[in-house]
């Protein structure tokens, strides 16, 4: 059995068009099995056929990212530094397309969908929350869980868009059991709790390697105090790649890291951290 998982990585991206195969073949030949993550309809599809190519260790999640709900453009500085601007076309849900596509390949979640409030304008967000209620009942449709992308602006602290998305999940998700992921996370440690009594399981990503910067994320409050039976842990590479690969194209195989970095701040070893947040990932995407 693999030793680690990278549930949030994006491998489908035209960032990995050179070497798509070589960097899979290398978390695998690693002990690292990888989600890969749509962001919207092609690049679901991309992840979906690439579950098609490896006999096991490769899983897709398949929706329409909210940044994706409609044009815009995002630039370096809200991208990060390593990473080139891009304009998005904009893409209305489809739910039947993503429903069929679902059908195809080893799809373990819908997302990432959810709220991002980079850019506040009024019109944007309640696109995104028509698309987000949307991949909330196809979730709901298909028995699968969320994989959630949320983002607060960096200096309207008016708006918590942790809380908008918990609310939404709440009024809209008709399961018993509440299943899902906040990947990235990046909010506080009541949005945790807040998650954790849902069922949304928490999952960390490469910032919590950098020097601390409480004043955006108390990250070591927030791993303290999260159960370790409801962590998770991902690269969303190609991006924010964790220290000592930071400034570098990002990718599944330097999960370690983050999981290194967990274990450390719980005061555990990384054998044991390791094993519990393979056995969450398990567990939450029934793998």
């Amino acid at each position: 059995m693999p030793k680690y998982i990278d549930i949030h990585a994006h491998t489908n991206f035209k960032a990995f068009e050179e070497d798509r195969d070589a960097v899979i073949r290398r978390a695998l030949d690693n002990g690292t099995w990888v989600i890969n993550v749509g962001t919207q309809l092609d690049t679901s599809r991309k992840a979906v056929e690439m579950t098609n190519e490896y006999k096991e260790g490769v899983y897709a999640t398949i929706g329409l990212h909210p940044i994706h709900t409609g044009a815009s453009y995002h630039d370096a500085n809200e991208l990060g530094e390593e990473n080139k601007e891009f304009f998005s076309r904009g893409e209305i849900f489809d739910k039947e397309k993503y429903k069929e596509l679902a059908k195809l390949g080893k799809v373990v979640a819908i997302g990432e969908c959810g709220l991002d409030y980079y850019h506040m304008e009024p019109e944007t967000i309640e696109k995104q929350k028509k698309a987000f209620i949307e991949q909330i009942e196809l979730a709901n449709e298909l028995n699968l869980p969320l994989m959630l992308h949320i983002r607060n602006n960096p200096t309207d602290k008016t708006h918590n868009a942790y809380f908008d998305v918990y609310e939404l999940i709440k009024k809209y998700s008709k399961r018993e059991e509440i299943k899902g992921v906040s990947h990235f996370f990046a909010g506080n440690v009541e949005d945790m709790k807040r998650f954790i009594e849902l069922g949304v399981y928490i999952s960390f990503a490469g910032p919590i390697t950098y020097k601390p910067k409480p004043e955006i994320c108390d990250y070591i409050s927030v791993i303290k105090e999260t159960p370790l039976d409801m962590i998770l842990a991902d690269t969303d590479s190609p991006y924010v790649a964790p220290v000592p690969y930071r400034g570098k194209r990002n990718e599944p195989v330097y999960v370690r890291e983050i999981i290194k970095k967990i274990a450390e701040i719980k005061s555990l070893t990384e054998e044991e951290t390791a094993e519990a947040i393979f056995a969450n990932a398990k567990r939450l995407f029934d793998l």
